[in-house]
């Protein structure tokens, strides 16, 4: 970091706050556990560019509509179409003019998650997560998960005015608490918020009355939404029906496995371990109790032998902030055939293998044409044909260059 010139610097901690150090320690930690990784440098990958045309991609999804295109959305609150390999000239969605306003650093004028319904080539529906303006004085802004629809005369175009709020998250530190959104196979919208912008004794995922530090399950078919009669929280008492999942500091990225149907992704950490977390029904995670297999909180009156342990952790010498990723079923590289390939915010490119008495082991996956530029990656995606791309920024000499890479065989 002593070679960043100072602007280049600065741009680098702005960027850090929005995705890691206001989500994790980048501090070295001494390793309190067993890793288990292996090197293999037999087998490798290289990176394509796709495009360098947009400033700062968060996510990229393919329409699930049989069109080819890919979308991508910006920190900056658009959405851009890909098609044939090119950026449109247009936004599919400009949602700029309704970020926040008090404050305007990246980390929270901000546009986060965003998914297809799975009745997409139909009803033209889709969810985006962003930081809105809020009227409470105390904080800077408060959280919207929103549905809009495409336009029925341009399949590129969607309208502000189609704009349905589906839930709002206020909260002190709720600025830093961006989600990501998934439907599972059931139809439900599952969707993570974090829990680590506030002081450790105030952090909410063991609280079950508040949404913060969970993952939630929700009927969008219904206005504004509707909890599944099987929430494993629906109908007790102070708590929220609409979590699936609790103890968790910030489920950046998840995902289905679309043949086993698990959901899976990277939980950040703070000070002691990355990790990657199977999302079970009414499953407590342990934050802020528990980094990773580590308990950082002892005198708590949680229960922490029912804390449901995660498949992988790492320490802060092997990098520095999960990101989450994908199970492989693509046809372009074999030997990552099956395994959940994940990446680091560092450029790190990992794989976890499972065996036969249900073990995890992680690998490195070399990149053989990494960038001479740091390469910050930020959110893994796939195609409609389950190819692998790598979305993020470089961080060169002029500043952050957005960039997006597909995956290909060495």
């Amino acid at each position: 970091m002593k070679c960043f010139t100072q602007v280049c610097l600065i741009n680098f901690v702005v960027l850090l706050f929005f995705v890691c150090v206001v989500s994790c320690n980048s501090d070295s930690t001494k390793d309190t556990g067993t890793e288990k990784i292996t090197a293999d440098t037999s087998t490798s990958v290289k990176l394509e560019v796709v495009t360098n045309a947009i400033n700062f991609p968060v996510e990229m999804a393919a329409a699930p509509d049989n069109s080819h295109r890919l979308f991508v959305s910006d920190l900056g609150g658009e959405i851009m179409v890909l098609k044939n390999g090119n950026v449109l000239p247009q936004p599919f969605l400009d949602l700029r003019s309704k970020l926040e306003t008090k404050d305007s650093t990246p980390e929270v004028k901000g546009m986060f998650g965003f998914t297809f319904h799975p009745q997409f080539s139909g009803n033209r529906k889709f969810y985006v997560a962003y930081n809105a303006p809020t009227n409470i004085d105390s904080n800077s802004c408060k959280l919207v998960i929103s549905e809009f629809t495409v336009s029925a005369s341009n399949p590129d175009s969607a309208s502000l005015s189609s704009e349905r709020r589906i839930l709002e998250v206020q909260g002190s530190g709720v600025d830093h608490d961006a989600c990501d959104m998934a439907f599972g196979p059931d139809g439900y919208l599952y969707i993570s918020i974090g829990d680590n912008h506030t002081p450790l004794n105030e952090r909410k995922g063991q609280i079950l009355s508040s949404l913060l530090g969970k993952v939630l399950r929700i009927d969008v078919n219904k206005t504004p939404y509707g909890i599944p009669a099987d929430n494993p929280f629906a109908g007790v008492k102070d708590a929220r029906p609409e979590i699936w999942a609790y103890g968790l500091r910030r489920f950046w990225r998840f995902s289905f496995d679309p043949q086993t149907h698990v959901l899976i992704g990277g939980e950040v950490g703070d000070k002691e371990r990355e990790e990657t977390d199977i999302i079970v029904k009414g499953g407590n995670y342990g934050w802020p109790v528990a980094e990773g297999d580590t308990i950082v909180v002892h005198n708590s009156s949680a229960d922490t032998a029912n804390f449901v342990a995660p498949i992988d952790t790492y320490t802060h010498k092997d990098g520095i902030c999960v990101i989450g990723g994908k199970f492989y079923y693509g046809k372009n590289i074999p030997f990552l055939k099956d395994k959940y390939v994940f990446a680091d915010y560092n450029g790190t490119l990992y794989a976890l293998t499972k065996n036969e008495t249900g073990t995890w082991s992680r690998q490195q996956v070399k990149i053989s044409n990494k960038p001479s530029d740091p390469l910050l990656i930020i959110s893994c995606d796939e195609d409609e044909n389950n190819e692998l791309y790598l979305s993020g920024v470089l961080n060169t000499k002029e500043g952050f260059k957005g960039v997006i890479y597909k995956l290909v065989k060495n």
